[in-house]
This record gives C-alpha cells, sequence and structure tokens, in this order.
C-alpha cells in the first residue's frame, strides 16, 4: 500500500521522458526534455499552456498539461503544510500513527498559523485541482499518450526553491541497482489515465469541500496545536509552557498537551454546515467520480496496445504494478461497487448503521445537512433524522465483493479509483 500510494502520487509529479514520445512534435520535444527531471513543474505549466493554446489538437501537450497542474496542486499543497509545520509532532507517537509517522517531512521551525489561513491552503488546493481537472478534461477521447519515467521524479516539496538529493522523489518508488542509483521506472500515460486522474482531481476536491463547507473554528481553537504546532487558537494562547521535568501518568507536559488535545478534537468535531451550496458540491464531485471512473475502464477495454500500462486491462500483461491483478471479475465487480454507491448518493439505497434495522438515507445527508458530530454519528443520535425504510447493502453481500478480491479491497480501490 504504501508504494502504491507514493506511485500514485509520483504519477502527478512525472517528468517527460521524451526520447520515447514518438507523437509528440518538435516544440514538445524542447520543452520536455527542458523540463526533464528538474522539478520546476511551475514553469513547465506555463510552456505547456502556451503549446496547448497554440495547437489545440495536441492531446498529448494536453495530457501533459493536465499532469503538470495535479503535480503542481499537491506540490503547492505539500509546501504549506510543511510551512506550518504539519507533522511535526508525529515523533515518539509512532506506535499509534504506524511507522510512517516517523517518515513525514518535519519542519521543526514552522510558522504560525490561523484558522483563516488554513482554510486559504484547502480553498487554493481546490482551485488548483478545478485548473487541473479542465486541462484533463480538455483530452477528451483523443488519442493521446505520453512515456514518462517515475525514478527520475522531483518536486520541491518544503517549498526553499531548491531542487536537491531530498527532492528525488522517484528514488522512494523504483527498484535500485547495485550502486544505489534508481532503475527506471517507466509508464505509458494515455486517454484513460487522462480520465483516471481526473477522477481523483475530483475526489480530493469533494474532500477538501467537506471540510470547507462546515465550521470547524471551535476544533480549531481548542485542539488544531496537535496537528501544528503554532496554531494560533484562544487554547494555545491560554495554554502555559509548564515545567519541563513534569509528568503525569509517565507521560511529559508536551505529551499530555496532545493527548489532551486529541479528546479536544472528538469532543469538539461538532461542526455545522457553514456553507450548504458547497456541501452540495461535495455530492457533485463524488457522482463525477463515478462516471469518469466508468468511462476510464470504457477507455482501456477498448485499448489494443500493451506499453507499460498504469491502469492496466484484462489483455494487457504490461502493468507497471505486477502485484495487482486486474480481471473481468474484478472490473465488474468494482462497476458494481460504484453503481451501489451513486444510488446511495441519489437515496435509492440506504446505508446500514450497526445500530438500527432501517438504514441512511446519504441523499437527505446533503440535502437537509445538520451539524456534522462524530461521537453521535457513531453512537447513532446522528442519524435517526435521515433512517427509513428501505433496501440496503447487507454484510453478506459486502463480504462477497471483499472476497472475490481476496481481502485487499481497500488497496485495488485506491488504485482503481
Amino acid at each position: 500500500m504504501k508504494k502504491l500510494i507514493s506511485l500514485l502520487l509520483a504519477a502527478s509529479f512525472a517528468c517527460f521522458n521524451l526520447s520515447t514520445i514518438a507523437r509528440a512534435d518538435s516544440a514538445a520535444t524542447e520543452l520536455f526534455q527542458k523540463y526533464l527531471g528538474n522539478g520546476r513543474i511551475g514553469e513547465a505549466d506555463e510552456q505547456l499552456l502556451a503549446l496547448t493554446t497554440k495547437a489545440t489538437n495536441n492531446a498529448d501537450a494536453q495530457l501533459g498539461l493536465g499532469l503538470v497542474r495535479s503535480a503542481r496542486a499537491f506540490e503547492k499543497l505539500s509546501q504549506s503544510l510543511y510551512r506550518y509545520g504539519f507533522g511535526s509532532k508525529s515523533d515518539g507517537y509512532e506506535m499509534f500513527l504506524g511507522r510512517g509517522a516517523s517518515e513525514v517531512a518535519k519542519n521543526f521551525n514552522p510558522e504560525p498559523i490561523t484558522y483563516e489561513q488554513f482554510r486559504g491552503i484547502l480553498t487554493t488546493f481546490v482551485a488548483d485541482l478545478d485548473s487541473a481537472d479542465k486541462a484533463l478534461a480538455a483530452v477528451g477521447d483523443k488519442p493521446a499518450k505520453l512515456k514518462v519515467d517515475l525514478s527520475v521524479t522531483r518536486f520541491d516539496w518544503n517549498g526553499d526553491g531548491q531542487v536537491g538529493p531530498e527532492d528525488h522523489f522517484g528514488l522512494a518508488i523504483s527498484d535500485h541497482n547495485e550502486d544505489g542509483k534508481a532503475k527506471p521506472f517507466i509508464v505509458g500515460f494515455d486517454t484513460a489515465d487522462a480520465k483516471w486522474l481526473q477522477g481523483y482531481c475530483n475526489l480530493m476536491m469533494a474532500v477538501a469541500k467537506a471540510w470547507l463547507s462546515h465550521d470547524f473554528s471551535e476544533s480549531w481553537n481548542g485542539s488544531f496545536s496537535v496537528v501544528f504546532p503554532k496554531a494560533v487558537s484562544t487554547m494555545a494562547d491560554a495554554n502555559g509552557k509548564g515545567s519541563e521535568d513534569y509528568t503525569m501518568f509517565g507521560v511529559n507536559k508536551a505529551q499530555a498537551d496532545d493527548i489532551a488535545d486529541f479528546v479536544t478534537l472528538i469532543h469538539t468535531m461538532r461542526w455545522p454546515v457553514a456553507d450548504k451550496v458547497m456541501w452540495s458540491e461535495v455530492r457533485d464531485h463524488l457522482k463525477k467520480v463515478i462516471v469518469l471512473n466508468r468511462e476510464t475502464w470504457a477507455l482501456i477495454d477498448k485499448e489494443t496496445d500493451d506499453d507499460h500500462e498504469w491502469l492496466p486491462g484484462p489483455k494487457q500483461k504490461s502493468g507497471v504494478l505486477p502485484s495487482f491483478d486486474v480481471t473481468p471479475e474484478r472490473i465488474q465487480v468494482w462497476l458494481g461497487v460504484l453503481s451501489q454507491f451513486e444510488a446511495a448518493l441519489d437515496g435509492k439505497i440506504l446505508i446500514p448503521h450497526w445500530r438500527f434495522d432501517k438504514g441512511i438515507n446519504l441523499a437527505k445527508v446533503f440535502d437537509d445537512p445538520k451539524p456534522f458530530d462524530f461521537v453521535l454519528w457513531v453512537t447513532g443520535p446522528a442519524a435517526v433524522p435521515y433512517l427509513q425504510d428501505g433496501p440496503a447493502m447487507s454484510s453478506g453481500e459486502w463480504n462477497q465483493i471483499t472476497s472475490i478480491f481476496e481481502g485487499n479491497f481497500a488497496s485495488y480501490a485506491f488504485y482503481f479509483n
């Protein structure tokens, strides 16, 4: 799963291996060679936009623009989170957060951040993803193909303006030679992959808008210093540093603060809806993900090549992730899951809750939103206004689905989008 996540990110941060792009014109070749592995994707965006404007039928360049803009969205998000020290407190909590917590890029000299600034980061992320979504949508169903070597991928994740060895993201995803150098990791992105990445852009927009559509200022003021060390909040202003040798139940003052903040975060997750229109857009994005996923698999089914496929069909054997066995049965089951999720978003199928015989009408959750209360959703009271009789997915059906993916449904879902 860890390598899959890295590869999915690298797909967005891909730098283009132009010697294998037979379809690109000389201008595109010169452009791609200039930015091969230098990590300056912001500059590549400007050049690619000019290229697509000059030749609107250049689907390869349009696909490249979509990849670059997707990459830029995540790079800018990474830079902002690093600037304010996101994840810097993960040391000492690996037993709870997993080993990956120790590998988060940490900034131990972060800047203060306000609630409004954090919302601004999310707003910018949505705008950048929307720009990428539009660029990828312009590819349409036109044939497009870009060969990329993900082993050379670099991006300026900390925003220091330098692209050094620490920015060589490709080293994390590629196999290595005996000398420690990364082996080439070639991927042939095509039209279907443009739909796939467009789907991920919409999925991330749904997540960000779910946050932005709610007022979570109470949680911010009470607990977000556990996420951002210098979060500007009422609790941060009131809380003293305490004695360095202070301990309680075997933990020091800083650790006790973090535990208290985490408990406070859970307790204050009772966020009112601040923007009903944006909350409705969350459902729109999720439904668009489903439509794009269907289009992705329809295009894959029509492919006749077999060339380093990012997302291969059952007839294609040159997939870049051989550990994922893409079979006709798994594709059909996945498409069936999407249809059920779509029906749930429309209120035609109900979502089961462990405590009730009736099911939850998810459509009403979007049409008539109440404050989001995490604890009350888990325990049941928050679900009561949305309960009704009707068909709902049973645990037996879900167990049958997961068995087809040999207990690895989550990884396939992350891969398939």
